[in-house]
């Protein structure tokens, strides 16, 4: 065969798998800042109750 067509295969392997990892990196991102919200949203829940509660001991 020609070496033409073994760089071309090397290459489109390579990509293919750049394309996999950079995906599987932004998906670990995504669910990351996704529980960061999650934590952000507990923690106004919270404080909300924390008021709450205050507000009916006064």
């Amino acid at each position: 065969m020609d070496l033409f067509f073994y760089i071309t295969v090397i290459v489109a392997l390579s990509l293919i798998y750049y394309g996999y990892k950079h995906k599987a990196e932004l998906s670990l991102k995504e669910k990351e800042i996704e529980l960061e919200a999650k934590k952000v949203d507990l923690e106004s829940k919270k404080l909300d109750f924390a008021k709450k509660n205050q507000e009916e001991h006064m």
